[in-house]
């Protein structure tokens, strides 16, 4: 069940005093409880555009989802405080608030784009603006080093409980593969990537921000085969430590004849990077190649 927003408020306010309300007025933020991958109970933050005619959903239709997975730092923070990282941390709302004026700026990016980059993100735009998605953020456990066994359990709660949990709370979102991705930062973009290429069934695209993939770029790539067809995106940056086995991994899908796309930033491997090119890219690519289901209110 959604935890009530009372609840919900000092949850955001405890980590976020200063700034909750003024971002918060450009989405929507759920707390469901739902039963964790190790039979726990847990929570997850859904978020999702505040509407001018305050609806849940868009006239006609279900919000694409996709599942956002945080990075090292929310891992430390616990199964509390960690599932509010995307919207806390990395300021996924203001990305929202910046898709949603239909052009962006070089603030937007926090300076880490080339020009060349975002006029064609504007171009894009101009072609076909932002529609909306809702952005599921579970706990994402530290699991570099962990057993197989702990791996892939985590990784199929995601692509089955975690979806049941969430459609079944808040059946305006996509019910179905096609409407469904995800995606994460660091730690999570190698979750994200390891959860796409095993249970391709249960998500109709992936992507993976910074990548923490470090050795696993050919255990990655050789299961890569289900997601022929879907769109895959790898985001990166010129200082990231992950750029070198992020382009290895390009050229494992390029060699499988792959079709994906590797984008390469400017700026580092930080806060700043989550909040600037990876909350925007993380939204942008996902409204753009997600399908929209049809849904009326019973």
């Amino acid at each position: 069940m959604a935890l009530g927003l009372a609840a919900l408020g000092l949850a955001i306010s405890a980590a976020w005093p200063a700034r909750g309300q003024e971002r918060s007025e450009h989405v929507h933020h759920r707390l469901l409880r739902v039963e964790q991958w190790d039979g726990e109970a847990g929570r997850v933050l859904l978020t999702y555009p505040r509407r001018e005619d305050y609806a849940d959903h868009p006239p006609g239709e279900r919000y694409p989802l996709v599942v956002a997975l945080h990075g090292l730092g929310e891992a430390r923070k616990g199964t509390r405080l960690g599932p509010l990282g995307w919207a806390v941390d990395y300021a996924l709302p203001d990305a929202f608030a910046a898709l949603g004026r239909g052009r962006l700026t070089r603030g937007d990016y926090g300076g880490m784009v080339t020009d060349a980059h975002l006029a064609a993100v504007n171009e894009a735009l101009g072609r076909a603006p932002f529609r909306g998605v809702a952005v599921v953020a579970p706990y994402t456990p530290a699991l570099g080093g962990a057993p197989e066994e702990e791996l892939e359990a985590y990784l199929a709660w995601l692509a089955g409980p975690l979806l049941e949990q969430v459609r079944a709370q808040f059946p305006q979102v996509a019910q179905t593969a096609a409407g469904t991705g995800v995606d994460g930062v660091s730690l999570g973009g190698w979750l994200a990537l390891e959860a796409g290429v095993r249970h391709p069934e249960a998500f109709g695209a992936v992507g993976g921000i910074q990548p923490a993939i470090r050795d696993r770029v050919e255990a990655i790539g050789a299961r890569a085969e289900g997601l022929r067809g879907k769109p895959i995106r790898l985001l990166t940056s010129e200082a990231d430590p992950y750029l070198a086995p992020t382009r290895a991994l390009s050229r494992r899908l390029r060699g499988a004849a792959l079709p994906h796309s590797l984008i390469v930033t400017p700026g580092d491997h930080s806060y700043a990077y989550n909040r600037g090119p990876g909350a925007v890219e993380l939204l942008r690519f996902h409204d753009r190649v997600l399908a929209r289901e049809s849904y009326e209110e019973p």
